[in-house]
């Protein structure tokens, strides 16, 4: 649930668990990105901490998201990316407050939730496992429009040569 503690890392299932499909291990989010996210999206004096938007964290994670089981798509990553900009449009025009878009925003993980349980899988763990700890690292409307967003859009835009066009 959101605002919940991460699950143990070393729990069956958990962000830090090996994924195992077929004989290949995928890497966890804890392995690709050890201490992800446990310092927040700002640094002590409230910049944006630049690994939250560096080419060498976000390349090696969007390429495992790529190559995962079921591999990320465009489609997917844009789908959960537009949920987002939509919130963002809503809080910049001042048509709504984000107390009346939390809700709206948290909804992503029951979505990635769904994705992921469904038979057969439409995200991979590591996407999953991405949006639950981003959620539950959200606590503010500063959290979502200058840490999350711009984290978010970097995964985006660096996972254009690796994610996949087709519609899954």
């Amino acid at each position: 649930m959101p605002g919940d503690q991460p699950r143990d890392r070393g729990q069956r299932g958990s962000p830090g668990h090996f994924q195992s499909h077929g004989g290949a291990q995928e890497p966890t989010l804890q392995q690709l990105w050890p201490g992800y996210l446990e310092r927040g999206y700002f640094d002590g004096t409230g910049n944006l901490r630049p690994e939250c938007v560096d080419r060498h964290k976000m390349v090696p994670l969007v390429r495992a998201m790529a190559n995962g089981q079921p591999k990320l798509t465009t489609h997917q990553v844009r789908r959960f990316f537009q949920h987002c900009r939509a919130i963002e449009a809503r809080l910049r025009s001042r048509t709504s407050k984000w107390e009346a878009e939390e809700a709206t925003f948290r909804k992503i993980d029951v979505a990635a939730s769904d994705a992921y349980g469904k038979s057969p899988k439409k995200i991979p763990r590591l996407f999953h496992d991405f949006i639950e700890r981003n959620v539950a690292s959200v606590r503010s409307e500063q959290d979502f429009l200058k840490g999350f967003l711009p984290h978010f859009e970097a995964l985006v835009g660096f996972g254009a040569p690796f994610l996949r066009d087709e519609r899954s």
